[in-house]
């Protein structure tokens, strides 16, 4: 009961009155749900989304394709299909300098190369990477430099690689750790990464430093988050799959909200997949059970 009441007033455009709960007064307000391509094809289980700079790319799961949407401000239009037999299964996105996108596919487990207009250029091919040699995928993430962080599930590390695929370096996870699920870059190059089990962030803060304690003792406010995003002011969007619900972290860590809800409704979400975020403070989710994606504007 206790959950359901902080959520209400979390999303209510009116003053929270509980700042320990709301503390910057944060609004998600809905703008619109997308829920088929421009041949009235309708979006089944998409799991990912890319937020581009003219565009925004899905990964349709359950229809073993992409869409892309032209992006006008807070509106999507068009809604094009790209089937791409290199990538049958898409489940996770990223955007990269120039409206390219990194795509993982999640039945050959390797991160495919899109250009800005969907087309195929290649895989990202591991060069001169330390051992264990078998690299398992979970998510990845770019930089300013456009350099690739992929979170390698399999080795128990993040492992840094130009567009190319040429090792950069690797940041070995926390140890026992639970389940670490995505990995993400402020605007000053600290990396970090979201342990689902443990309801956890870890943060290094530079090129040679490890993963430190971020923010902790979470679990009361979420149960498994999967997706995180970091925008200019350093705040982080945890996208809480079971939950269904967006939680909301301060620069510093902190406990800053708990956003949005379960249901079908506009505004409510069900067992998302991904988030990105536009430069102009809007939040796109993959909203997987749903079959539809769905734009906030954050104020």
């Amino acid at each position: 009961m206790t959950r359901t009441i902080r959520t209400l007033i979390c999303i209510l455009p009116i003053f929270c009155a509980l700042p320990a709960y709301c503390a910057d007064v944060v609004k998600f307000k809905p703008l619109a749900e997308i829920y088929q391509d421009a041949n009235k094809i309708t979006l089944k289980t998409p799991e990912g989304v890319a937020c581009g700079k003219n565009s925004i790319l899905v990964a349709d799961t359950g229809n073993g394709r992409f869409v892309r949407y032209d992006r006008a401000g807070d509106e999507l239009k068009n809604g094009v299909e790209i089937k791409l037999e290199q990538v049958p299964y898409p489940i996770r996105l990223k955007a990269a300098a120039m409206d390219r996108v990194l795509a993982l596919d999640g039945k050959s487990r390797k991160i495919a190369r899109l250009a800005a207009d969907g087309s195929f250029v290649g895989y990202l091919e591991y060069k001169n990477v330390p051992l264990p040699a078998d690299i398992v995928p979970r998510s990845m993430t770019v930089n300013a430099k456009d350099d690739v962080y992929i979170v390698d599930a399999l080795g128990e590390r993040v492992i840094v690689t130009d567009q190319t695929g040429a090792f950069l370096r690797q940041i070995p996870f926390p140890k026992e750790n639970g389940f670490i699920s995505d990995v993400a870059v402020d605007p000053r190059g600290g990396v970090y990464i979201l342990d689902s089990l443990k309801g956890r962030v870890y943060k290094a803060a530079s090129d040679s430093a490890p993963f430190q304690p971020f923010a902790s003792g979470l679990q009361e406010n979420l149960y498994l988050a999967v997706s995180m995003e970091i925008d200019p002011q350093g705040r982080i969007y945890l996208l809480d799959q079971n939950d269904s619900a967006v939680i909301l972290l301060g620069p510093d860590g902190s406990f800053q909200g708990h956003y949005l809800s379960y249901g079908w409704k506009a505004g409510q979400i069900n067992y998302p997949g991904q988030a990105c975020l536009t430069e102009n403070n809007t939040l796109i989710i993959a909203d997987r059970n749903n079959s539809r994606v769905q734009l906030f504007k954050v104020q």
